[in-house]
């Protein structure tokens, strides 16, 4: 009887062992995928997208704002531990390009928080799209300027450029826009530079 359990545990011992070995190197090879194809948010020798990043614009209305902008990283170690452990999907597909994270705007008139989303473009590793949305529409400060299109964003080492127009908001929180008036047409070139981690 001692000898079968020993017998029926060595297998297991051995197949656990397996698993722990598939694991890590799924984990490790994981990592080294991601540093080649998506080095914008893995490499380990060049500046990347991925962190934050602040600089300041005058919006058509004249004030002065400032913009932090947080572009988080699309899998953080405990998730790829947890990946590397985890039976793959099939047919499982995901965009290397895209990234999401969070925008604040602040000037006088009090704080702007949008979320953010975009993709790394796929003819230029450096250029890429920017897309802002309110987080809270409730709380948005109105009458107001806010985020809106964003054109030409490049980030090169520790500066993001780009040229970002606007959607005005109504006091009572409708879109509104005025092809007469100039400041509805006006893009405003913007630079950010990089913020220690």
């Amino acid at each position: 009887m001692t000898q079968t359990r020993s017998g029926c545990l060595k297998p297991l011992l051995g197949l656990l062992g397996l698993g722990l070995l598939l694991g890590v190197v799924r984990y490790y090879g994981g990592a080294w995928l991601d540093r080649y194809q998506r080095p914008w948010a893995f490499s380990t020798t060049e500046p990347r997208l991925v962190g934050s990043w602040t600089g300041n614009f005058t919006d058509p209305d004249g004030i002065r704002k400032t913009l932090t902008l947080r572009i988080d990283s699309p899998l953080d170690e405990s998730s790829r531990w947890s990946k590397a452990f985890r039976r793959p999907r099939r047919h499982s597909r995901t965009n290397n390009r895209a990234f999401d994270g969070a925008a604040t705007v602040v000037s006088r008139r009090g704080t702007e928080q949008y979320e953010a989303w975009g993709a790394i473009s796929r003819d230029d590793d450096h250029g890429f799209s920017l897309n802002t949305r309110v987080v809270d529409e409730k709380t948005q400060l109105l009458p107001n300027f806010a985020l809106g299109t964003v054109r030409k964003a490049q980030w090169q080492g520790d500066k993001i450029t780009f040229t970002l127009g606007f959607n005005y908001r109504r006091a009572d929180g409708s879109s509104h826009w005025d092809s007469a008036d100039p400041r509805f047409s006006r893009l405003v070139p913007v630079t950010l530079t990089r913020q220690p981690d």
